[in-house]
């Protein structure tokens, strides 16, 4: 029997009896048992079930630790306004002196890293004492609440949490930010690659009535920090973090694990299956399909058969239309829509993945109160075939809660960067609904084969919902928006975001970052204006910036979008380039491998817009323990290291290096190893490695790669350049 009372949001507001509940009750049960008879208790505790049920309808539901757990993998509650109202704010190490746009210091940049001209905290608690620690006040809140995200790059000294004036949690810093759910259990919470998300921790810490937290330092120490919160009203019921429920939620925590791990396999779309074959020729538009109904799209998959895939998949360009808008409340490049361009860059997020074979899925819902329209159109100078399969099911659409999907992209072409800052708009509009997400694609042409010299990512995120005059999210870099720190080059990709794209050498060529707000979703009422600071470590011609901004909106919303044009999707050629030595390359002197090589067999030339001067040596080893041989001079005997710079790819091999017949150690991360793989799947990438110091002799010195692969595999190795101190 299914004896489920449903539930009607109206009905919290209302105040219901006792005799009332009763009634409705046993009307029900007489209804569904039908004569059945059941022994008096058995009644009895049915009834007593349905009046709990009853009296949660009738009053809201509990937060809890478990039920933001849950809400970590929902992507349904998105496409709904929160019955329960709550603001999303960050609070961050922002360098202080930023006031407003029309003042001085707006881009001011001096946000953790220490010695700041302004500390970057809400207050001064206590002022430091000769040995320079003084307490600093992070964030102080008297509402209903939860921390949602914790991040930093690195920060020294000791974090206090007080929730409801108790003290929950006193230790190190930066196990506060990367780990606080294992500082109360003493059974290891597997938290990285679910909760720990690269420098970010997601994990709810739910308040009552208020939070406060203080650090412990010293301000000449690094101390880099976002906390993102999300603000209830007065008067919504919350049971307050304590360290037992790491405890008493651990099977929750578990489920929301195994989601946040394999969303491919456990988010399963069920409904009808809508599939569409088509060749769309060249400047033509076409309709993918058409879905009737009160429904949702609840997986969208599409592959697009290619052979020049960075290109085509930016030039064409897809459009959803919901409930007869005349504007598409979706409109991009098909490949960026799914967080990956430009081409087929392999990743696994929770509401997006690109799977090896090409196909792209979005698993975020798209809701319809009648109908939806799917749209391409073809900007390639050929014709393009794609195979797109949409997975929808009935959906209840409230004319007073439930938000259409909307996406937006924009791209600007051509941007000489400099050290005059400017602040990049990712969406302005006008209406409410709620940010779900955002990724930014760029082309880097720097010269400068190092991260220091080459980075693009030191502004700050500026995020201004319903008519603040200072943000609500105000950031400290970039990458730090994008949850990871210090310029890496990683490939990486976790349930909220990623680094699919990351050509090299270091942050150069096309390098395409996502954040998914699943979690911490960042609602807005009337007004919403998104921006992202663009600030580079030098002069760069030529830089390209898209970006795209995900939203659920309430129809009626008006934003700043402008239709996607062939101009906009235009192929992007990086140009060729001759590495400097400036930046983090100061003072080294660059080699081409080409340039040092003593023996020629089973090696041909690569030629991309990846490798210095446009070339890179391939070598195909036949068997394992071959070497292939360089020289290089020294004008003296000098102890010092090098760094060579090879081409990771799809079937690249295990190497060791050997200088003057010694075996060398290289770095990788904060590891020296005498053995390194430069296969990656699915990517061909340029990266520097560092050698441990060398003995150098004057005059010739040999080089040896030798290749440690297993006998039987087919591998490629590329040797781009080597780097010598002078």
């Amino acid at each position: 029997m299914n004896m489920r009372v449903p539930y009607d949001r109206n009905i919290k507001n209302k105040k219901c009896t006792y005799e009332k509940e009763k009634s409705i009750i046993n009307d029900m049960i007489m209804k569904q048992i039908k004569g059945v008879e059941l022994r008096l208790k058995k009644i009895t505790c049915i009834t007593a079930l349905f009046w709990l049920t009853i009296h949660c309808t009738c009053s809201q539901e509990l937060i809890t630790t478990a039920t933001l757990l849950r809400e970590m993998v929902d992507l349904e509650r998105l496409t709904y306004i929160s019955p329960l109202n709550y603001k999303s704010v960050q609070f961050s190490s922002y360098d202080r002196r930023s006031v407003q746009p029309d003042k001085p210091f707006w881009f001011a940049n001096a946000d953790g890293f220490g010695r700041e001209p302004v500390p970057g905290f809400v207050k001064v608690l206590k002022e430091p004492g000769q040995d320079g620690i003084g307490e600093y006040l992070m964030c102080d809140l008297n509402s209903p609440g939860a921390i949602v995200r914790l991040w930093t790059a690195g920060i020294s000294g000791k974090v206090k949490l007080i929730i409801d004036g108790k003290e929950v949690f006193q230790g190190d810093a930066d196990k506060f930010f990367w780990d606080f759910p294992n500082q109360f259990s003493a059974d290891d919470v597997h938290t990285t690659g679910t909760y720990r998300q690269f420098d970010a921790l997601y994990f709810p810490i739910a308040f009552a009535k208020s939070c406060r937290i203080e650090w412990i330092g010293n301000l000449r120490e690094i101390h880099f920090y976002h906390i993102g919160v999300r603000i209830y009203d007065k008067g919504v019921k919350i049971k307050s973090f304590v360290p037992e429920d790491v405890k008493l939620y651990r099977a929750d925590m578990e489920r929301v694990s195994e989601v946040m791990r394999n969303p491919d396999n456990l988010i399963k779309a069920k409904g009808a299956k809508n599939e569409r074959v088509i060749t769309v020729q060249k400047g033509l538009k076409a309709e993918l399909m058409k879905i009737e109904g009160s429904k949702a799209i609840r997986e969208l998959r599409v592959k697009v058969h290619t052979d020049n895939p960075d290109v085509i998949l930016r030039q064409i360009v897809l459009r959803i239309y919901f409930d007869g808008s005349s504007i598409p409340q979706v409109e991009s490049p098909i490949g960026d829509f799914f967080g990956a361009a430009p081409g087929v860059n392999p990743f696994v997020s929770l509401p997006f993945s690109v799977q090896d074979d090409s196909t792209m899925v979005c698993r975020f819902l798209m809701p319809f109160k009648e109908n939806a329209i799917i749209q391409v159109e073809n900007q390639a100078k050929t014709p393009v075939s794609l195979t797109a399969v949409a997975i929808s099911d009935d959906y209840t659409w409230k004319d007073d809660a439930s938000l259409h999907f909307r996406a937006r992209w924009r791209i600007t072409h051509g941007i000489t960067t400099t050290y005059q800052v400017s602040d990049v708009p990712y969406i302005m509009a006008m209406g409410s609904g709620r940010v779900v997400g955002a990724v930014c694609y760029l082309m880097n042409p720097s010269n400068v084969p190092t991260a220091g010299g080459n980075w693009w990512g030191e502004g700050d995120e500026k995020i201004f919902t319903d008519n603040q005059k200072f943000p609500v999210f105000f950031g400290t870099g970039s990458e730090d928006y994008y949850n990871y720190s210090w310029s890496s080059d990683d490939i990486f990709s976790y349930p909220y975001c990623g680094q699919p794209r990351n050509d090299g050498a270091a942050t150069r060529g096309f390098v395409t970052n996502f954040r998914w707000h699943v979690f911490d979703d960042i609602p807005f009422k009337n007004s919403l204006a998104f921006y992202m600071e663009l600030l580079t470590h030098g002069k760069v011609d030529g830089f390209v910036y898209g970006r795209m901004a995900y939203l659920y909106a309430r129809p009626g919303l008006i934003d700043d979008h402008f239709t996607v044009t062939n101009d906009d999707t235009r192929e992007i050629i990086v140009p060729q380039w001759n590495p400097v030595a400036a930046g983090g390359a100061l003072g080294y002197a660059f080699v081409g491998a080409e340039n040092a090589l003593r023996d020629w067999k089973d090696v041909e030339f690569q030629y991309n817009h990846l490798w210095a001067e446009g070339k890179l040596i391939v070598w195909t080893p036949s068997k394992q323990g071959e070497k292939i041989n360089f020289v290089i001079r020294r004008s003296a005997a000098v102890r010092e290291n090098m760094q060579i710079s090879f081409g990771l790819m799809p079937s690249g091999g295990s190497i060791k290096v050997y200088v003057n017949d010694k075996p060398i150690k290289l770095r990788i991360g904060n590891q020296w190893k005498e053995q390194i793989d430069l296969n990656e799947s699915g990517r061909f990438l340029n990266r520097a490695y560092s050698t441990e110091d060398i003995d150098f002799k004057q005059g010739e010195n040999s080089i040896s790669i030798e290749n440690v692969s297993p006998d039987g595999n087919k591998v490629n190795i590329g040797i781009d350049m080597f780097w010598l101190k002078y």
